[in-house]
């Protein structure tokens, strides 16, 4: 639980930043007067998460022998036959999870955990590893250890990714934010059917972009202004002369 926890933040993290706004149920407007209801989520690709929720367990238990929640309970990961975990054993239980969480909750996992004689998910049992108390890993090797100095790695990596992430919100948010203003039918008020943006031109607190767009069937040409608030970019003016 305290892995799905931080697992889900990260996510809000990565979905707010660089994920679209996408419609997912709902009657969109049809250029004419009446009421139009839609639901949205913004996101990146699922493929992209599933990739996100696989590394945060293959990294962390490839350096430590732990996931971060294995981590604060005092477990780790070895391998019941005595042998070094290598990082191979690591990627085979993980990428498992993609079977043993179905149908939810790790109800499958969960199961052959009971069933099994060293608690083992279909993960484990693949993998020959399961999940003990640290103290019970006594042996050299049974379960990894972070070479001096990782700690030191993985803060300076950490930092890093977090650095690109403030800067890509700022500097490459803004066409997202439009495409997903675009997808809600809620572009430059709506009614288009396709729009392409040219170089921006940045300020302040400030982007522009030139933009070219078919709205209501006519070629329009113009520019589109967004402006930086403390909850991100927001669409603020736009300008545009359609020919006839």
């Amino acid at each position: 639980m305290v892995d799905l926890i931080i697992f889900s933040v990260l996510q809000a993290i990565v979905s707010n930043v660089y994920g679209v706004t996408v419609v997912t149920s709902g009657t969109p407007p049809t250029g004419g007067d009446g009421f139009f209801s839609i639901s949205t989520v913004t996101t990146v690709g699922w493929l992209w998460l599933t990739v996100v929720w696989l590394a945060y367990y293959i990294v962390a238990e490839s350096l430590f022998g732990a996931s971060v929640g294995k981590i604060l309970f005092g477990l780790c990961v070895v391998r019941v036959d005595g042998r070094p975990l290598g990082v191979g054993a690591i990627v085979v239980r993980n990428l498992m999870r993609l079977v043993d969480a179905l149908p939810a909750l790790y109800l499958i996992g969960g199961a052959s955990v009971l069933l099994s004689g060293d608690s083992q998910r279909l993960g484990d049992m693949l993998a020959k590893t399961t999940v003990v108390a640290r103290e019970h890993a006594l042996e050299a090797g049974q379960t990894r250890r972070p070479a001096r100095g990782t700690g030191r790695i993985v803060a300076a990596v950490l930092s890093i990714a977090m650095l690109f992430t403030i800067g890509f919100d700022y500097f490459g948010r803004p066409p997202l934010i439009l495409q997903g203003l675009f997808n809600e039918h809620a572009m430059l008020g709506g009614d288009l059917t396709s729009y392409a943006l040219g170089q921006a031109t940045w300020g302040p607190g400030r982007v522009t972009y030139p933009v070219t767009l078919y709205k209501g069937g006519q070629l329009c040409t113009g520019t589109l202004q967004m402006d930086w608030h403390w909850t991100g970019w927001e669409e603020s003016d736009a300008t545009y002369v359609c020919k006839p």
